[in-house]
């Protein structure tokens, strides 16, 4: 691992109080007793969500305590748990817009507030394919950096949830702040790497990919 990038996963870490807190209030604190719209398949999204967040954190920590055969293990393990988040997270979209239909939002209407969740189930699985490229190729820089945007990629379903269950802010607001984090974010890092002469590219890529779907979203009227 390159040396600027040594305590990767102990930053990935700090992250873990932030999906902690965003689902909390409609799932974590439920425990057992939920709710009859918290159904199966919202158990195992839920399961798969943060079994991938364990493993966006132990990857990188395995490989700074050069644990290389468990990095290998649990990489052949991320190709199962991101199979199963494809197919659970469209069932949570499918669920989610026929709930708004039901609450008398029209078709069309549905179909737009389920966008951004939609973006972000395509931009993770991209930047997770193209991860996998990259390490087949070995290209480890590139792979480690494809895999901290897909960490960045998923901010949104901790951060927008704290910021509206926790401090009342509006869900257009809050998915606009996680939106502009996240750009932010990745732009730091391209200036990281650009500055100690590395390659940014997958930042780029990353960020241009992440623009352009705020730019649809904003486009449609920032629909939730």
């Amino acid at each position: 691992m390159e040396r600027a990038y040594r305590n990767l996963g102990y930053f990935l870490l700090a992250l873990l109080p932030i999906f902690v807190a965003g689902f909390w209030i409609p799932y974590l604190s439920e425990i057992p007793a939920f709710d009859p719209s918290i159904t199966p398949a919202v158990h195992v999204h839920a399961l798969l969500l943060f079994t991938w967040i364990a493993l966006l954190v132990f990857q990188p920590l395995a490989i700074r305590y050069r644990a290389f055969s468990a990095h290998r293990l649990l990489g052949k393990v991320s190709y199962v748990v991101m199979a199963l988040i494809v197919p659970f997270t469209l069932a949570m979209i499918w669920k989610e817009y026929h709930e708004k239909l039901s609450g008398g939002t029209s078709s069309i209407d549905a179909l737009k507030a389920e966008f951004v969740s939609a973006a972000q189930l395509v931009l993770t699985v991209t930047m997770y394919v193209l991860a996998i490229v990259r390490i087949q190729k070995r290209d480890v820089p590139a792979h480690m950096r494809y895999m901290i945007c897909i960490a960045f990629f998923l901010l949104p379903a901790g951060l927008a949830r704290t910021l509206g269950y926790w401090f009342g802010v509006k869900q257009v607001t809050s998915q606009t702040i996680s939106l502009a984090v996240i750009e932010t974010c990745l732009a730091v890092l391209i200036a990281f790497d650009i500055r100690r002469q590395l390659n940014a590219r997958p930042y780029v890529v990353a960020w241009l990919a992440y623009n352009a779907t705020a730019m649809v979203w904003i486009a449609l009227g920032r629909p939730v």
